[in-house]
Formats: structure tokens, sequence, C-alpha cells
């Protein structure tokens, strides 16, 4: 195959500049600016200074040397793993592109977050039809209860499963097989199944019943006759009212979304008697007729909490059955269930990077991006043996400005026609069986390898957890003799006022300090620094790293490492379907905080592994208060001599806000920070999950646990060590039926300054339990029965 077999690729190159400004971002600050960065993405340095020139050139050539083609059914290119999220290859149309010979830039044509995303399919002109495009995912027309039609005959039939799965109370199977051979009509599917029933001797459907099935289905609210002043299509909502006291109708608005970061000045709007016009950025929202006329002088538009609302006044006051001419409606319940289909679908096709901001607390917060490339950065094929690698690039320009860019460079020589392949599995994930089970995100395939994988790895479990030794936990504090000076870094005016009330001594360096309170390791000193919380931050998952010391505990949440054991994880959400899933990222740096993420898709939690969240732990949801997440944290600390120590008498108990569409949870979502919730609160929020006096059993078999996890890890160990650790664990509520069981969530170290953040005497009662005198502290040992 030859270049002139493929259509020209039609992809506009930015003009050149005059030679006097090529360099106006001087090389050496780019490289001074970006030199970490590139080094992480393993660019050569001989194509830093020609991606520096494109890019102040604004250059995007790759058109010059590739060209669209499709793909040819069955057509492996001579590797079997290659395979593409599109039916479009890129492929070279010059004689060749060597290896590490040039860098092209490759656009972004969309860039969210998970937050934001839903918002930016409704509020970005043209975003949905784009994607629905891209993923297939289509919606069914809406013209009024039971009556829904698509032109895609699959997305009819998805947008009915439910009604006539209700309404003839059968199967979902059973659903979609009569969907399907009635051309997606529900009416026409339930008469079929109630026909069919009796056929084979079943009872029919009483008449009464169904009549007043079909009224439900077939009758709107204008056949009941009440006239809708109120409806949505997927640019803009109309409301239909009085201006007066009078009942007529004599104005509408129309009222739309405003994307992010645009302004009023942004905004075009053009009434004119018998025609409405609105623009966001050059970009056509309604440019259609008017069903009536309206007085231009009275009518105007606000923009208020980011929603435009063009507020018309009819020259004559009547009905409007629609606002523009040919307008079609639809039902916000069913769009949020197709923006819900669409947004799983987008998971396949999505990338993200990750990157430190500063919060309003002056703390470092790790914030997540996620992209879409554009036509040409998808069309290039996934393969186990690449010859281009393709990865984000966050260019910062002389004002501080973040623009994100993909960079694409060829690692082999590629040859005229050849198609351009990239690994779409993150550069650490190199175990072959993992790899697979991370594809399955993308290329969803057969599914017997990753539930062989979780069969596999419940058993290993067992085995571990029967082979298990535990290490004796001391029952009474080995005190640290002459302790008298702390190094505390950061230590506010009033931490050093508590230290010294305490009796110790604030030093100014840790060489000068008996106990040192730092995040960084000092060799020699008593400090912060128990080989256990090494573990567990840098283990994988603290999860991961109890099941390698414990395997399976009552105690222990199903929980599973992103980077280990993604095919084990797949297989178990596969088979537990309808579980929710707490995504947290490993604390590589102290004091950079990374969100958690709670999703019930599997999809999702394994793309997140691409950003740096390393953690999936099943969650519990209590089906009365879905909007709500509850913990139970303890702050837990080891001594030198393997005393456990917890701080108070009770855990502390706290609440996470769930984001809620349509009264259930949304299926991604950033965690919203916990707030501390009262036991009272707790008790009368779930009673029928916690029982009478089941906050004291709770209390008591956390306390179990703590000592039970910690006697297993130290049991795994080896030596003994000059170090102590301060430890935040986290347990949910599961209902067993012997009573409410505390699971772990997480188990991390506390930096310090989390443990400055405790209160002025945290750190001093820390000292004081080393010094062998917990009695005068909030402390308590704990200790194996």
């Amino acid at each position: 195959m030859t270049a002139s077999d493929f259509p020209a690729l039609n992809i506009e190159t930015a003009p050149s500049v005059d030679a006097g400004n090529l360099y106006m971002l001087d090389y050496g600050r780019f490289e001074a600016t970006h030199q970490q960065q590139l080094e992480v993405l393993d660019l050569p340095r001989p194509l830093w200074k020609v991606l520096h020139k494109k890019i102040v050139q604004e250059r995007f050539d790759i058109g010059e040397w590739v060209v669209f083609a499709e793909a040819e059914s069955g057509k492996d290119d001579g590797n079997s793993s290659v395979d593409g999220i599109t039916n479009t290859r890129l492929c070279l149309k010059r004689d060749e592109l060597e290896a590490l010979d040039n860098v092209f830039l490759v656009d972004h044509a969309w860039t969210t977050s998970i937050s934001q995303i839903l918002s930016d399919l409704t509020s970005i002109p043209g975003l949905l039809e784009r994607m629905e495009r891209l993923t297939g995912v289509y919606e069914a027309k809406y013209e009024g209860p039971g009556v829904l039609r698509s032109d895609n005959m699959e997305s009819t039939v998805n947008a009915n499963v439910p009604a006539v799965m209700s309404q003839a109370g059968v199967s979902e199977e059973r659903a979609r097989d009569l969907l399907q051979r009635t051309g997606g009509d529900i009416v026409e599917a339930i008469m079929m199944a109630d026909d069919e029933s009796a056929s084979n001797g079943g009872d029919a459907m009483p008449e009464t019943i169904k009549s007043q099935i079909l009224q439900q289905l077939e009758t709107s609210s204008e056949q009941n006759g009440a006239k809708p002043t109120k409806w949505t299509t997927r640019s803009y909502e109309c409301i239909q009212h009085s201006l007066g006291d009078s009942s007529e109708l004599d104005s509408i608005d129309i009222c739309l979304p405003l994307a992010p970061g645009m302004q009023s000045g942004d905004i075009k709007c053009k009434v004119l008697p018998d025609h409405l016009s609105v623009s966001i950025a050059g970009s056509s929202i309604i440019d259609g007729d008017l069903h009536a006329q309206v007085d231009t002088s009275a009518s105007t538009w606000t923009v208020d909490k980011g929603i435009i609302c063009i507020a018309l006044v009819k020259q004559k006051a009547k009905y409007w059955p629609e606002a523009i001419v040919g307008e079609s409606r639809i039902s916000p319940k069913l769009h949020q269930k197709h923006l819900l289909r669409v947004l799983r679908e987008l998971w396949r096709y999505l990338q993200g990077y990750d990157y430190l901001a500063q919060s309003a607390d002056q703390s470092l917060i790790k914030r997540t991006n996620w992209y879409m490339q554009d036509e040409v950065g998808l069309a290039v094929a996934h393969s186990d043996d690449p010859n281009v690698r393709c990865l984000p690039f966050l260019y910062v320009n002389d004002r501080g400005q973040m623009m994100p860019f993909s960079i694409l460079w060829p690692i082999k020589s590629i040859t005229q026609g050849e198609a351009l392949t990239r690994d779409y599995c993150p550069r650490w994930l190199m175990d072959p069986a993992q790899r697979s089970g991370y594809l399955q995100a993308i290329f969803q395939g057969p599914t017997q390898g990753v539930l062989n994988a979780r069969d596999q790895l419940a058993k290993k479990l067992e085995q571990t957890a029967a082979a298990a030794t535990k290490s004796t936990l001391a029952s009474q504090s080995a005190p640290v003799q002459n302790l008298h000076s702390l190094y505390v870094r950061d230590a506010t005016p009033e931490i050093q006022s508590s230290i010294a009330a305490a009796g110790y001594d604030l030093v100014s360096t840790p060489e000068d300090a008996d106990v040192v309170f730092d995040d960084i390791q000092h060799e020699g000193k008593l400090a912060n620094q128990h080989g256990i919380s090494t573990v567990l931050l840098d283990a994988n998952s603290a999860i991961s790293a109890f099941q390698n010391a414990a395997g399976s505990q009552i105690w222990l949440s199903k929980g599973f490492s992103l980077r280990t054991q993604i095919a084990e994880f797949i297989g178990t959400a596969l088979v537990n379907n309808d579980s929710w899933w707490l995504l947290t990222s490993t604390q590589t740096q102290p004091g950079v905080v990374s969100p958690p993420i709670l999703t019930n898709s599997w999809v999702v939690a394994v793309r997140q592994a691409d950003v740096g969240y390393s953690t999936a732990v099943e969650c519990t949801l209590f089906t009365n208060v879905p909007d709500r997440l509850f913990l139970a944290e303890w702050i837990v600390l080891l001594t030198p001599d393997r005393g456990v120590y917890l701080w108070g008498e009770k855990p502390c108990f706290v609440q996470h806000k769930l984001e809620m569409l349509d009264d259930n949870p949304a299926p991604c979502q950033v965690l919203a920070p916990a707030t501390v919730v009262s036991e009272e609160i707790l008790k009368s929020s779930i009673p029928q999950q916690l029982g009478r006096g089941s906050i004291a059993q709770f209390t008591s078999k956390s306390e179990h646990a703590v000592a039970d996890m910690m006697s297993l890890l130290l049991g795994a160990m080896n030596g003994t060590e000059n170090k102590f650790g301060v430890l935040r664990f986290s347990f949910a509520f599961n209902k067993k039926p012997d009573g409410v069981v505390p699971v772990l969530h997480e188990a991390r170290t506390m930096a310090v300054g989390e443990q400055l953040s405790q209160g002025p005497d945290f750190i001093p009662a820390v000292a004081t339990v080393l010094a062998g005198f917990p009695s005068r502290t909030q402390w308590r040992q704990i200790g194996l029965e």
C-alpha cells in the first residue's frame, strides 16, 4: 500500500511567524521551565529545540507526513496486538520517518475534569453531538410518554427496556428481544409479551390493568387537558408565564447554560420580532424563527449564575406549543440517562494527566485533567510493539499560562503506508496479564482471563491468612530515657508554647533533638519514620500491604492495587457488578493531597490508574441515605517497643456528602471533603444498619481490628528499629448477620503538617507517650485479646 492509496489529510498548519519573533520565548527559559517534564516523558534531548520551535510557531505539521486511512477488517499489520479505538488509522505518506528524527504537536479537542464533564457535555456547543458521533451512542427522540424513537435502533431499544421490564414483568433480556422485534415500540412490546404469555398457557393481563398501562404510556399532560408551560430541548429550557396578575401567557423565557470560562462579552443575542439568534464565543446555539412575534423593545436577556435567560414578551398573549419553530423536546430524566451512557463509553477514549496546584490554604493538591485528542491523535492505533510515543505535555508560556498538547515522536523507523501505533497501556505496566486486564477497559473482549485471575487471588489470600503470624504487642510502655528536646518542622508559635508547657525543649535542628517530627528521614534519630509507615507510604496500596501480610480478614475490605492487581479487580467487579469503589492515590509526596474518587464503574476505576490512583476499595453505601458515605477514623501511634495506642476513647465519625443525579449517587465523582458527624446524627441516619448499642460494638471491634492488623504487619517485618509512627486508619460500617462490622478502607501515614492540625497538645502528647507516661495524655494503649 502506498501513500497514493490514502485520501489527503485535511489539517491546516499555522503560518510561519516573522523570524524576529521566532524566539520570543528564549529557549534557555523554555528548557529550564520544562526540563523535568521532558525528562519524565523521555523525549530525546536533540528534539527539545525542535519542540520549542514548533510551539513558538504554533506549527501543527503532522499533516505533511501522514494521511488518514480506513482500518482494514482482519488486518493486523503483522502484529496481532494492533487495534484502534476508531475505524481510522494514521499512516505515513512519505517514504520514511526515521526513529527519533522529529516531534509533532497533536491538539486536544476537549479538556475537562471528573467534576466538570457532565456540565461540559450540556453547555459546550456541539460537544455532545461530536461525542455521540465518536462513541456511536445516540439519543432516542422524545415525543411524549411511551413514544421513543431513534435513528439508531440500538439506542431506542436501550432507552425503552426499563419501561417494558416494569410494565410487562419480564427480564431485561426478554424486554430487549421484544423491543427488537417490534422496532423499539413500548406499547407493541408490552402487548406482544401479553399475547405470547397467554398463548403459552400463562395468565393474560386483565383488560383493566392493560388499559391503565396504555393510558400511562400514551397519554401526555396535553391530552389530560393541561398544556405544558415548561419543556426542555437539548440546548435550552422554555418557561411560559404571565408577567402580571393576568392568567394569560404573555411571556416566555428561554434559558440556556453558559459554558465554564465564558463571560457575558462572549455572548451575542439578537432578538427580532419573529427570529432569535444566540451565539457563544462564535458558536451558534439558537438560530431560528419564533413561533409567533414578540415585542423586541420589551424583551431582554441577562446572565446570572452561569445561566443565560432570554425573556421574550409576546405581541399577542396566547399559548405557544414551541418557542423555536421545529424544535425537538427531550425528557430531562431520559436525557440524563443518555448523558451517562455517552460518558460511560467516553472512558475508552479519554486520557489524563495530573499536576500540582496550590489550594486556598496554601497546601499542595493534586489536580487531574482528562482530555480528548483530536481526530489525529485518536487515529493512532494501539500496539504492544509501538512505533511512536504520544504523551501529554504541559507548556507554560512566559506569562505563566498553561497550554496542554500531546507530543508525538517516532521511536522506530516507519515506512510509507505503515500505520502509526502507540502503546495504550501506561508505561509502568509491564506484566502481560495486567496489561490484558487494563486493555479490557478500552477494548472490551473475553472475560475468562480476569475471572480466572480473581479466583487465583482469592485462593492465595486464603492461604496467606492461614499462614500469617502475629507479633506480640507491648503490654506496658518502655520509656525512652532522657527525652528532653524535640525538633518539629514548621511548628507554629502555639505549638511551641504547648511544647514548652509540657516540659520539653524545642530545638532548631534535628541533630540536637532527642525526638524528631519531620517528613524527611533522619538516620540514627528517634523519628516518626517507623518501618510500617514506610510500608504504607511506599506500597502501591495500603490494602495490598495488609493483604500480603494477613490475607483475607473479616476487617479487610475487598481492595486491589491498580498497578499489580488490575485483572483481579476487573474479575471481582464483573461478578459484583453493583459494587461501589473508592479510589485513592499513593501518597508519594508528604503533605500533597489527592482527593479520593467514588465510582460504580470498573472501567472508570481502571482508567484512573493513568493519573496515579493506585487503590480500589469496595465501598458500602446505605440505600436509605444514598447521599452520604460514613466512615470512622482512628489515629494510631506505634512506638519503637511495639506498643499500639489510640487517640481518644472513640473513633472520629465523619461523612462525605455525595453528588446526586436523579436520587442516585453520580456514577463517578471526586469525593467531597469529610466533615465530622456526631454519634447521635450517625445513629439517627442509619439506625436500621447499626441497631441498638452498635456504636459501642463497632468501637470495640475496630479497636481489636487495629491491634490485629498491626500485629500481623509487625509479624511480617524483620528486626527492630528506633522509630515510631503516627497513622490514620479509616473504617467503613459493614452490616453482617451478627451485627455491624468495621471494614478497613484506608490506612496511611500522617504527615507532620496533619499532626500539627490536630491541635497544640497532639505532638507533645506523642512525646509524653514515648517518655513513658501515656496516662498523662489522651493516648490509650491497646493489645491483642
